[in-house]
């Protein structure tokens, strides 16, 4: 599966960026896009959670955050660093900078092991969190329209005239 994804996906990078030419420009401009894309998506959680705690973009954030952990899971790290990597004709990830500063061995299989260990801390970590909000704000609504529901159609299924007023 890893070298199937890896595949499609160079050719989508081949496709997308018909007007140039260079391997290794197009591996430039894909790290670009996708390191944009990793430091935003941090920036986004962090914002999520001080500035703008709104239940629904948390929620989207966790849905994004569980399919990326899932494509590092079933491809055994990530495709697209894989991509440009071959384009570029190197070894480099965005790892690299904080796994020579706290001296960790930089090769392969350290990177896919933080890699997984740090998307599933994320993943683990953000679902902990929105199951306590949803059981917190939402759950309570919820409950209570499931228990009163029943009621108010048996109710109004009847059509037995309750007095307005007791005697």
């Amino acid at each position: 599966m890893e070298h199937y994804a890896v595949e499609w996906t160079e050719w989508i990078v081949h496709k997308v960026l018909y007007w140039e030419s260079d391997d290794e420009r197009k591996g430039q401009i894909l790290r670009a896009f996708h390191h944009f894309g990793v430091y935003a998506l941090f920036t986004l959680i962090i914002i999520s959670h001080t500035l703008y705690p709104a239940f629904w973009l948390q929620t989207i954030l966790l849905m994004f955050c569980i399919l990326v952990w899932a494509h590092h899971m079933l491809t055994h790290g990530c495709v697209i660093s894989k991509v440009e990597q071959r384009l570029m004709k190197d070894e480099k990830s965005f790892l690299d900078p904080f796994m020579t500063l706290f001296q960790i061995e930089v090769n392969e299989k350290s990177k896919q092991g933080i890699l997984m260990l740090g998307s599933s801390l994320a993943v683990a970590l953000l679902s902990l969190e929105w199951i306590s909000r949803f059981s917190y704000s939402a759950l309570p609504v919820l409950m209570k329209y499931l228990v009163q529901a029943p009621v108010t159609a048996a109710a109004s299924s009847l059509h037995i005239p309750l007095p307005l007023s007791s005697p």
